[in-house]
């Protein structure tokens, strides 16, 4: 649920203290003030220009390399923990850099550590250095001192892929509105980590993720005193709410909010609780002994959460109704600063209830519903009026212009009249990217395109979108790849077609050791980024091609036309997409027919393809994927992660493996078994043991295809994507290459 309601919060403008670790990166390194250049292989903290203007503080800090902490150890008072001041300027003339040495690539979350009083600068200006550029945001160090504060998320190469010291780092730098007041320099954390605190009950850490760990253990090493966590016995029910109480401070406005689920098997249905000093028996509610402002919290939140299921969910889903009870982390005696509420989302002991918890739409449907109902709380309780935030945009294209310009088009953010979408957004916001993995802003608008200067020839742009309105900005839409024609020999249109993410997807991990068995995680950057034309892009680096992308929305509404005349080719790119979401439906099926047969070539890469046409598929279904892409469907899953090249074709000696989920892509699990279904059709790739074919090429003379049951960015080396590229683009007559016929094992002869 994090992964959605943080962002919801966050991007509506407020800060967020979760009671366990948000970031799901296991790997951390932490570069402190009094590392310097001590510790090289972890990273560097440097001091630049005024160096007069630094001093040390002696008033303590955070000490690295302690870990693994004791059950009672705060990370923020070792006795040999240091750190140092900076005195502002109205402009900058003095900063202190933090640089890591990251062990891999990915996205970390950015934390900060200061030491906090009244003579801080309110205005800290911090800015990181990410794989996409720079992003600067400004912390008050008045408040929230000797703890983990978050700047956001962020992707960063590994050292060993990059100069460090240009693409990964985070600086502080000296300019204030406050010129003469001075700042806190202490450490900076990238990434989540692995739990290092010892657990009371067994004396040992935990040796998982942090993020997996309960509240007992991460609210120490945020920094909280003992008198947060350290009961007997052990819980982790009143440091939730202690902890929260711990982090507010004078003059903010804050909320407490936990989400549950019931484990009893015989009921289904939501309800929401404050405290009351009675056991949760379903019928009682007392509204009297809660923190003031807890039942108008409770009751905006499970209004919210009900109507939109209703609404966007199940119709039947069930109200159990606002009842109170004697829960911990309600109890004023554990917080009394803040209002306080608790809502139970449904039963997992229900096999309907479990189903749904378990599925990332509902799991986006419901975060925004609360993070609604929150809204909505505060301005009932200010009768003040409220904006919420957009949707992001739809039906996304970009395409480079004869001068090389780049215009991207889309559609408005959806709207509804049933109280379950955001608000109309009133401009948009255009994010560019290098690398396809960290953005920076490019401009913004009222209206539906925008175009980018022109590129460096032959550089490929990445770009997404967010909308913005008075309540804030959206969550970013997918993710497309643009290169402009420089004299190209041939156009390419990418089409982003995989918009599937449910429950069925979620990435399977062996937690037998827990007892628990094969367990679903809920990690959707393993399910489905939506960034998917990153490797398309990727290897048709080396050829001269240009290539527009567009979402499969911005076909199918017409914004994006399928003409042999601009398109040289089309891949359309599937990934898992199936049934529910359809792979073709009937409007792209014919658009992409009447394109071939005006003399196109078209590539389709997805692992359900054959499933959801075939077999699954009506009457057109099959005949489109029979008689226009020229492939039978076989079988639903061929049991391995291989595929080979065919003798005698241009794919021979190719030997490519995809994801099994261990590679960063996401787990294929069920690859289409295919064959041929039209006279001249011909096998490309096969599987291994004699499974069957992956890959059917069909060239009809006015028209080429290319069908692959595998998708196209789950080959995991980006080497042999590129080969398999390769011999997709002279299959389809995309370019005109010789191959030689000594690049083959065998020296076999390549057919046409």
């Amino acid at each position: 649920m994090n992964q959605y309601l943080i962002e919801y919060l966050t991007r509506a403008g407020a800060y967020v203290f979760p009671v366990r670790e948000r970031d799901l990166q296991t790997a951390m390194v932490i570069v402190d003030d009094g590392d310097l250049d001590d510790v090289p292989s972890n990273g560097l903290y440097a001091e630049s220009g005024d160096l007069s203007l630094f001093t040390g503080s002696g008033l303590g800090g955070f000490d690295n390399f302690q870990a693994p902490y004791s059950p009672t150890t705060n990370p923020f008072e070792a006795p040999e923990g240091t750190s140092r001041l900076l005195t502002t300027a109205a402009s900058e003339t003095a900063r202190a850099t933090w640089t890591p040495v990251l062990p891999q690539s990915g996205h970390y979350e950015v934390y900060v550590s200061y030491l906090s009083d009244g003579s801080r600068a309110s205005d800290v200006h911090y800015v990181v250095t990410h794989s996409g550029g720079e992003a600067h945001v400004r912390i008050d160090q008045q408040r929230h001192g000797s703890t983990w504060i978050s700047l956001g998320r962020y992707h960063f190469e590994a050292w060993f892929d990059s100069d460090v010291s240009d693409r990964a780092s985070v600086a502080l730098l000296n300019d204030s509105t406050e010129p003469g007041s001075n700042v806190s320099l202490d450490a900076v954390r990238f990434g989540g980590g692995m739990g290092d605190v010892v657990g009371q009950n067994f004396f040992e850490v935990s040796g998982e993720p942090r993020w997996e760990e309960a509240a007992r253990t991460y609210v120490q090493f945020m920094g909280a005193p003992s008198s947060v966590y350290d009961f007997s016995p052990v819980n982790d029910v009143t440091p939730r709410s202690r902890y929260a109480a711990w982090q507010n401070q004078d003059g903010e406005d804050a909320v407490y909010v936990s989400i549950r689920s019931h484990g009893y098997e015989g009921a289904r249905g939501t309800e929401s609780f404050v405290y009351s000093a009675n056991p949760p028996d379903g019928s009682t509610y007392d509204p009297t002994q809660s923190s003031p402002g807890s039942v108008e919290l409770m009751t905006a939140i499970h209004n919210e959460v009900i109507a939109d299921l209703r609404s966007g969910w199940d119709s039947t889903w069930a109200d159990r109704g606002i009842s109170s009870a004697y829960f911990g982390e309600l109890n004023p005696a554990n917080n009394d600063e803040m209002p306080s509420s608790m809502i139970y989302l449904g039963f997992h002991g229900n096999v309907q209830d479990a189903e749904a918890m378990s599925d990332p739409r509902f799991r986006r449907l419901v975060a925004r519903s609360i993070y609604q109902g929150i809204v909505k709380y505060f301005a009932n309780r200010d009768g003040a009026p409220f904006v919420l935030l957009p949707e992001p945009p739809e039906a996304l294209s970009a395409r480079g212009l004869p001068d090389g310009t780049i215009r991207v088009d889309w559609s408005s953010s959806p709207t509804d009249d049933l109280d379950l979408l955001g608000d109309p957004a009133t401009s948009y916001r255009v994010h560019i990217s290098d690398d396809g993995q960290g953005f920076r802003l490019a401009g913004e608008t009222s209206g539906n395109q925008f175009d980018l200067t022109p590129p460096e020839p032959g550089e490929i742009v990445y770009l997404r979108l967010t909308a913005v309105n008075a309540g804030g900005e959206s969550l970013p839409t997918e993710v497309l790849s643009v290169r402009s024609a420089h004299a190209a020999d041939a156009k390419i249109l990418l089409v982003q077609g995989f918009d599937r993410l449910e429950r069925s997807l979620m990435p399977l991990e062996d937690m037998n050791y827990a007892a628990l068995g094969m367990v679903f995680r809920m990690d959707l950057d393993r399910m489905n980024r939506g960034d998917y034309l990153l490797q398309y892009a990727e290897a048709l680096k080396t050829w001269n091609v240009s290539f527009d992308s567009s979402s499969n929305e911005a076909v199918t509404n017409g914004r994006v036309g399928l003409d042999p005349e601009t398109y040289n080719a089309i891949f359309w790119s599937l990934g898992r997409e199936s049934t529910a979401d359809e792979t073709f439906d009937t409007t792209e099926q014919t658009f992409v027919t009447s394109y071939l047969n005006e003399g196109g070539s078209f590539f389709a890469s997805g692992s359900n393809l054959g499933w959801d046409l075939d077999f699954k598929g009506s009457a057109a279904d099959r005949a489109f994927f029979e008689d226009v892409l020229g492939a039978n469907y076989v079988a639903d899953d061929a049991g391995v992660y291989e595929i080979f090249g065919a003798p005698g074709t241009r794919f021979h000696a190719l030997e490519l493996t995809f994801d099994d989920g261990s590679h960063g892509i996401y787990d294929v699990r069920y690859p289409d078994v295919l064959s041929p279904a039209l006279d001249g059709a011909q096998i490309c790739l096969s599987y291994p043991l004699d499974i069957g074919d992956a890959c059917v090429q069909y060239d009809a003379g006015d028209y080429r295809v290319l069908t692959l049951g595998v998708p196209f960015e789950s080959i995991v080396s980006g080497t042999k994507r590129a080969d398999l590229m390769e011999r997709i683009l002279l299959t389809l007559r995309v370019v005109d290459k010789p191959i030689f016929q000594d690049r083959f094992e065998d020296g076999a002869l390549i057919s046409p």
